[in-house]
């Protein structure tokens, strides 16, 4: 059984689809999130940075604010780009696979001039605003969502990693990671963790988890940092989802 970290909403879209290719697996989501009510003055003299889906439904929360439709943006991820265009947020300027390949855009000169504001989570990615202060970007932060960590594990989790069912974990995120591991060891359960499979989004996630002393062979990275990818990685190894190394 493979257990999936993921807020709800996501979690339950990607079990339906583990379940078509008879993939078995439970859902604990370690992160929930609370947007916030705060007021923000959207400027076109400015470009945005729209990096998660949660940033786009911040966004599409914000009522009567006038031109915020017409604001430029510049987004990680097509889910994400979809998302804004499904809220009528058109002037999407591009469309980055990852903060890595965002950066790369920034720093061309006739972007570099711009000013930006990196609407973001209570939880940065610290790396890329590393990256942004690295190449002297102009840039602000507004928080526009918190993120809400989760402080124990289902009882429905807990008894199946205690009956030892749970042979692999899907991470999406560097903070799923850190929850994931501090709960084990709230529990005494990281005798299991020498048992277990980890499926990652990208190989700054998967760096988190190397942190943890865990085995390079057990971790297995999706080629692109996107749910499509990262389905097709676990289809390729349900094998080792399916195998019980706890025999």
């Amino acid at each position: 059984m493979i257990l999936i970290t993921r807020p709800i909403d996501d979690a339950v879209e990607l079990q339906q689809e583990l379940k078509k290719k008879k993939i078995p697996s439970l859902i604990d989501p370690l992160t929930s999130f609370k947007f916030l009510n705060r007021k923000i003055k959207f400027n076109e003299d400015y470009i945005y940075i729209c990096a998660s889906l949660r940033c786009v439904e911040s966004l599409a929360r914000i009522k009567n604010i006038k031109n915020i439709k017409n604001i430029c943006i510049i987004v990680v991820g097509k889910k994400v780009a979809k998302g804004l265009n499904e809220n009528n947020f058109k002037n999407i300027l591009f469309v980055a696979l990852d903060t890595k390949q965002l950066i790369k855009w920034i720093c061309k000169k006739n972007n570099k001039s711009h000013k930006y504001i990196y609407l973001s989570g209570s939880i940065i990615n610290k790396e890329f605003v590393d990256d942004l202060k690295k190449f002297q970007i102009s840039f602000q932060r507004k928080i526009i969502y918190q993120t809400i960590i989760k402080y124990s594990l289902s009882s429905k989790t807990l008894k199946s990693l205690r009956q030892k069912k749970i042979t692999s974990v899907l991470f999406f995120s560097k903070t799923a990671v850190f929850v994931y591991f501090r709960l084990l060891r709230k529990y005494k359960l990281q005798a299991i963790l020498q048992y277990q499979y980890f499926f990652v989004i990208s190989p700054r996630i998967a760096n988190s988890v190397r942190k943890y002393k865990i085995n390079q062979n057990v971790i297995k990275i999706s080629k692109l940092p996107d749910q499509r990818s990262m389905l097709k990685l676990v289809d390729l190894n349900k094998q080792l989802i399916n195998i019980n190394k706890y025999k």
